[in-house]
């Protein structure tokens, strides 16, 4: 499935199993991945960022949801179900918007769609930042328009004697 994903969003994956090995949970879920593309240098961090989304926020609440794990977690983390459906979601989001490649826009886009998890941590933790999945859907259709438009063609000149 990772072939699909462009570098951005290979790191993006990375960062989530970091930020969970960091918190000492031995799982990535859901707000693994939510915390990790606060970090996202893209669209999809930006419209975070922008909305007041951030990483120190994110992470704040996490910690008041669920806290910290008490023991080191060394080795593999696994996934859980419902971020591994949020992936494959993305990858399915790609496909639909025929891109070749997965971005963190797509896993962004995915994961405000999809979050079944049983505790929603990821969407409570975005409507404590004081955003919604909606708004930020919006901001970054938005953000991804205007990055669009400017890579839009070229004006064709044309010239008179």
């Amino acid at each position: 499935m990772f072939e699909r994903f462009d570098n951005s969003a290979r790191r993006a994956v990375v960062l989530a199993q970091e930020e969970a090995r960091s918190l000492n949970h031995n799982y990535v879920g859901t707000e693994h991945l939510l915390l990790a593309l606060t970090i996202d240098r893209g669209l999809a961090g930006q419209a975070l960022n922008e909305l007041g989304v951030t990483h120190d926020k994110v992470r704040d609440h996490i910690l008041e949801l669920i806290g910290a794990g008490t023991v080191p977690v060394n080795g593999h983390i696994a996934f859980t179900a419902q971020s591994r459906d949020v992936l494959l979601l993305a990858v399915r989001a790609a496909l639909t918007a025929s891109d070749d490649r997965v971005h963190p826009g797509h896993v962004l886009t995915s994961l405000l769609a999809h979050d079944r998890s049983s505790v929603p941590v990821a969407a409570v933790t975005i409507v404590q930042c004081g955003a919604s999945a909606e708004t930020i859907r919006e901001h970054l259709a938005a953000l991804t328009a205007t990055i669009e438009t400017a890579d839009g063609p070229e004006p064709i000149f044309t010239l008179s004697a």
